[in-house]
């Protein structure tokens, strides 16, 4: 008997992040949650060392999508999706066409992955948020990119995070095929936000970043610009979760594209300099995850354990008991991706007064109850929402 379920589908809130202080408005808006599918592992690049592999799950789900939207309110497009006759337009296709998990997840199967789920995918998106995974001689590049919404009065804040992720996947093949050594994560965020700089196709934006390159010998090596983020989960523990980085509350560190018409604005642009970079060793076991901000601004860090813990007791089930070593992998990648993205958008959904105003709080919530009084700011803030997984595990 295989993992059934169906997929979570839970209501969400929303808030858009600011170039200038701004504070955000608070209105329902929509969604669609993808899961993950587990991409091949990597090619031997040191043969007489361990080798690790890694299962990828990856989750999305946009602010502006059902079961949201109001009466006679039109779907909102986002990014390159419609330009399939470009270059950025065909990858941006690409990547929502890998395969997720909807209905039944069955570790054997496509996980509920039919036409009618790609559809769906393709019209709603990841809103403002897009994603990168990439395969280069044995290392694995995994990136988020989260449009700044500040942005969303003069241009579509997708177009930049899609085509950061973009030249972000293009940057590690090409570097990939120039040089023997692995690349790393700075430099590539270096190089896609100078070609974004350049690309015609995006006249004006903002995100942030976070990305990891993942090699055959289990070293995690992380860039992070802005609130979206990371954490290392080992034995159902929080081993590390990264900081975010923000100017003030609600505005984070984010590339930007301002025009020339704009310059005198004061609008934030950082520095691909102004990333943390670090390192992490990696065992057999642990989780990796990505996530935008949709995801930290909803769920409480100790919340973390408990959901990674509820997923080790169900696959610990007797009726699990077939799964392969790899099966199982893949199914923690897959189902870990859509609980978080389910929990996060139940977390948006809260009004903050669950239990008498005495249950818990988002961690917006909390900040925005420190920083910024004067809002009175209640409950969960809807947003999009990105999580990509990778459970590591050694090689055969």
């Amino acid at each position: 008997m295989s993992i059934t379920g169906a997929a979570m589908s839970m209501s969400l809130s929303t808030g858009s992040r600011s170039l200038l202080p701004r504070q955000p408005i608070r209105s329902l808006c929509r969604f669609l949650n993808t899961s993950s599918s587990t991409f091949p592992t990597i090619t031997p690049l040191y043969p007489h060392t361990p080798q690790y592999a890694y299962s990828i799950g990856l989750s999305y789900s946009s602010k502006s999508s059902p079961p949201f939207l109001q009466p006679g309110e039109k779907v909102r497009p986002y990014g390159f999706l419609e330009k399939q006759e470009t270059e950025i337009g065909k990858w941006v296709g690409q990547m929502m066409d890998l395969e997720a998990g909807r209905g039944e997840l069955v570790s054997s199967a496509l996980g509920g992955w039919g036409q009618d789920v790609r559809d769906q995918v393709r019209k709603w998106g990841a809103g403002e948020d897009f994603f990168a995974v990439q395969s280069v001689k044995g290392d694995l590049h995994l990136a988020l990119s989260d449009g700044v919404g500040g942005w969303g009065d003069r241009v579509d804040p997708s177009l930049f995070s899609q085509a950061l992720c973009y030249h972000y996947a293009r940057s590690a093949r090409s570097l990939g095929s120039q040089r023997s050594e692995s690349i790393d994560p700075q430099d590539l965020l270096r190089s896609g936000y100078k070609d974004v700089l350049a690309d015609k196709a995006v006249s004006a934006g903002g995100s942030t970043l976070v990305g990891v390159r993942l090699d055959e010998e289990g070293e995690g090596r992380f860039v992070n610009l802005g609130d979206s983020g990371y954490a290392i989960l080992r034995d159902d523990k929080v081993k590390h979760i990264s900081s975010p980085q923000t100017h003030f509350f609600n505005c984070p560190v984010q590339l930007s594209k301002v025009p020339s018409s704009m310059g005198q604005m004061g609008i934030i642009h950082d520095s691909p300099e102004s990333a943390d970079v670090e390192s992490h060793g990696l065992e057999v076991g642990d989780v990796v995850v990505l996530f935008t901000d949709g995801l930290s601004d909803n769920l409480p860090v100790p919340h973390l354990p408990l959901l990674s813990s509820a997923l080790t007791r169900l696959l610990d089930s007797p009726t699990n008991a077939h799964l392969s070593p790899s099966e199982r992998d893949a199914e923690r990648a897959r189902l870990f991706a859509d609980m978080l993205v389910g929990y996060g958008r139940m977390a948006m959904a809260r009004t903050g007064d669950e239990d008498g105003g005495k249950g818990w709080k988002t961690p917006f919530e909390l900040e925005a109850r420190e920083k910024m009084p004067q809002w009175g700011w209640k409950g969960g803030k809807i947003d999009d929402i990105t999580v990509i997984t990778a459970v590591v595990s050694e090689k055969d």
